[in-house]
């Protein structure tokens, strides 16, 4: 099977277990079951509805079924982080100018939101991610 999903990179000063925490009780919510494995080099947490989902992932990827919904994971691990970012405004709001900065930190947790499909072309993995977005925020 080939590689599917679409993968969404955040850094952020949490640890994976709070953001792990936070995410397990709002799948939870949405009715979702969760795996969670830690290899020795990150942290994988995977969610998904029920065992015929789950199945159907093993065999096919990462989709989204007739509903619209599908598996989707977490996947972080702590890096160190020393690059330069550009920065742009989004949706018009902010409270910086644009422009290029330096990051420098020694430890950084690194997450990767693994969805069904582009949050452009689908209202769950659109759901998924601002929902991902606002537990970063809270």
């Amino acid at each position: 099977m080939n590689w599917t999903g679409e993968l969404y990179g955040f850094y952020t000063n949490k640890t994976a277990a709070v953001i792990f925490e936070k995410m397990k009780k709002s799948a939870l919510e949405l009715g979702y079951q969760y795996e969670y494995t830690d290899s020795g080099f990150d942290e994988v947490l995977f969610f998904y509805r029920d065992q015929a989902m789950l199945d159907h992932h093993l065999e096919h990827g990462y989709n989204t079924d007739p509903n619209g919904k599908g598996c989707f994971s977490l996947e972080a691990k702590v890096v160190r982080l020393d690059a330069i970012a550009s920065l742009h405004e989004l949706e018009g709001a902010a409270d910086f100018e644009p422009y290029d900065i330096n990051l420098a930190f020694n430890e950084v947790t690194y997450i990767v939101l693994v969805l069904p499909d582009f949050v452009e072309n689908s209202a769950f993995a659109a759901e998924i991610h601002a929902l991902f977005k606002s537990l970063l925020l809270t």
